[in-house]
């Protein structure tokens, strides 16, 4: 172990048998903790459980999702735009997203059996919280709903028109590695003018 002092950016249960993502993942973490001037404060008590990628034939990039224990949230939301951007230039041809691992309360069989979940572990918390992760540093300004005859139902996500510039190549793989993790449908839009709920068009 002491050999492979990166591995210790990976949960315990990894660091035994880790895949080729989670190792390199966890070596240019490692480097960024002792070399980053505004990283190497925060980084040495911050470690990932995996890493998972996803491609799509419609997107010539590929999502990187990097999930790490939730007890980080707030430490990630500090250096989050820092991470991402140095993890993005060593990994080229790659989309980096961040998101806090979260587990959802399976409902009871039988159901007249009451059962008092936290609000936090809802299925509804929980993918709301997955779309705060994936967007960030950007809000959601609102929400449409659209019912299809079949019974289904597609979200549609507007973020504020001033970040447009910023995130609008990424949201196309975005949703689909929200749809990998939820199985849920979402497109995204943007507003002008989120109090009004004015959509902009263009």
């Amino acid at each position: 172990m002491s050999a492979q002092p990166h591995l210790r950016k990976l949960r315990k249960l990894k660091r035994a048998n880790p895949s080729q993502e989670e190792e390199s993942v966890a070596r240019v973490l490692f480097e960024l903790e002792g070399s980053h001037k505004t990283l190497r404060a925060q980084l040495p008590r911050f470690h990932i459980n995996t890493v998972r990628t996803s491609s799509s034939p419609r997107h010539k990039k590929t999502a990187m999702i990097i999930l790490y224990p939730l007890r980080f949230i707030m430490l990630v939301r500090k250096i989050q735009r820092t991470l991402t951007a140095e993890l993005e230039k060593r990994f080229p041809g790659n989309i980096v997203v961040l998101v806090a691992q979260r587990k959802i309360t399976k409902r009871p069989n039988d159901v007249y059996k009451l059962q008092q979940v936290q609000r936090s572990r809802t299925s509804v918390a929980v993918f709301e919280n997955i779309l705060n992760d994936l967007i960030y540093p950007c809000d959601v300004a609102g929400r449409r709903w659209r019912y299809r005859t079949d019974g289904s139902k597609l979200m549609k996500v507007f973020l504020d028109a001033r970040d447009r510039k910023r995130v609008e190549s990424r949201l196309p793989l975005l949703a689909h590695v929200y749809k990998l993790l939820t199985h849920r449908t979402v497109t995204f839009g943007f507003m002008w003018n989120p109090k009004l709920q004015q959509v902009s068009s263009r």
